[in-house]
C-alpha cells in the first residue's frame, strides 16, 4: 500500500488490512476500531515460544480443531482484526487468509516488550467482546505481580459472560493441567528457549 493510499482515508477496513499485511514483510499490522496497531516483527525468543507451544498442543488437539500461528482473526466486520500468536479454530471446509472470531475457540498472546499493553489489556477485551471462548497469555519477561513465579508464566482464561475469568496461573517448574478447550498437560518451563 503506497504512502498516498495510507493518507487517503480513515477508517480503515479489513480489506485495507489484508492488503497492507500482504505487502509488508516487516512490521505486523493489526486493525482496531478502524485504525492500525503497528508492531515490529516478533523477536526470536517470542517466535520460538510460539513454535514450542504449537508443538506441545498439536498431539492433544481433537480432530474437529485446527491450529495455526499468526493468523488474522476478524473480530468485528470491517473494523477490527487482530493477529494472535496462536489460534485454535474449528475445522472448516475452506481456509482463508483470516478467520472470523466465531470459528476461534482459543487465542494465545505471548507478551513482548513492544506489545505489553495490547497483550495484557486491549486484546483480551477485544477477544472477549468477540465471544472467543478461551484466551491464554504467556509472560516471558519480568512483570508486575510476578512474585516468586519462575518464567515463563502461563495464564489461562475462560469466557464468563462478556469478560474473561482466570482459570490457571502456572509458572515454570509446575504442571499445567488444562481441560478446556481440550485436555493437555505441560510445564511452562518447556516454553523457555534453552
Amino acid at each position: 500500500m503506497s504512502t498516498e493510499a495510507l493518507e487517503r482515508h480513515w477508517p480503515w477496513n479489513v480489506e485495507d488490512w489484508l492488503e497492507l499485511n500482504a505487502q509488508s514483510p516487516g512490521p505486523r499490522y493489526e486493525l482496531l476500531d478502524g485504525g492500525f496497531l503497528v508492531t515490529p516483527p516478533p523477536a526470536w525468543s517470542h517466535q520460538w515460544t510460539g513454535d514450542e507451544l504449537r508443538t506441545l498442543l498439536r498431539p492433544a488437539l481433537p480432530a474437529d480443531l485446527r491450529m495455526a500461528t499468526a493468523v488474522g482473526v476478524v473480530l468485528r466486520k470491517d473494523e477490527s482484526a487482530l493477529i494472535p500468536d496462536l489460534v485454535v479454530a474449528r475445522r472448516v471446509a475452506t481456509y482463508r487468509a483470516q478467520i472470523p472470531a466465531n470459528e476461534a475457540v482459543l487465542v494465545v498472546e505471548i507478551v513482548s516488550p513492544s506489545t505489553q499493553s495490547a497483550d495484557r489489556r486491549i486484546k483480551p477485551g477485544e477477544y472477549a467482546a468477540a465471544g472467543i471462548p478461551h484466551f491464554w497469555r504467556i509472560e516471558l519477561s519480568a512483570f508486575r505481580d510476578q512474585g516468586s513465579d519462575r518464567l515463563p508464566v502461563l495464564f489461562t482464561y475462560a469466557l464468563d459472560g462478556d469478560e474473561y475469568r482466570l482459570t490457571h496461573r502456572v509458572c515454570a517448574g509446575e504442571r499445567a493441567i488444562i481441560t478446556e478447550p481440550f485436555a493437555v498437560e505441560f510445564d511452562p518451563a518447556t516454553l523457555a528457549e534453552s
